[in-house]
């Protein structure tokens, strides 16, 4: 039979383990679009040296944003988490903006949608 110490080392052992396992920080990130010819490096949050190519989309992590590409443009922002943002670039300059909101489609309509009333041929 084992002593008490041995049961009580492995319920500790246990328990750091689960811990452990269930301790795990969520990775957090934010979408980014890049609409320009340029590629840039960016750092965002703690991590530096991100790439974020031209005409490409991709994840960086949230927080504060700056970036600069081969050719000297520079960007700066800042990316909460799960947002998106968007480089264009206006009168050539690149611009980081929030992304637009895509818009959700219209409800169904109802038995007296216009089309029913085509088919239908009636007025109602």
């Amino acid at each position: 039979m084992r002593s008490t110490g041995t049961w009580v080392f492995g319920g500790c052992l246990v328990l750091v383990q689960l811990l452990l396992l269930f301790d795990t920080p969520a990775v957090a990130s934010c979408r980014i679009k890049n609409e320009t010819g340029y590629t840039f490096a960016v750092a965002s949050g703690n991590v530096p040296n991100q790439k974020v190519g031209a005409r490409a989309t991709t994840t960086i992590a949230p927080g504060k944003v700056q970036g600069r590409s081969d050719d000297g443009k520079t960007i700066s922002g800042v990316c909460k988490d799960g947002g998106d943002l968007v480089i264009q670039e206006k009168n050539g300059v690149p611009l980081l903006s929030a992304a637009p909101k895509k818009k959700a489609p219209a409800p169904a309509r109802g038995r007296s949608s216009p089309g029913r009333r085509a088919r239908l041929g009636s007025a109602g």
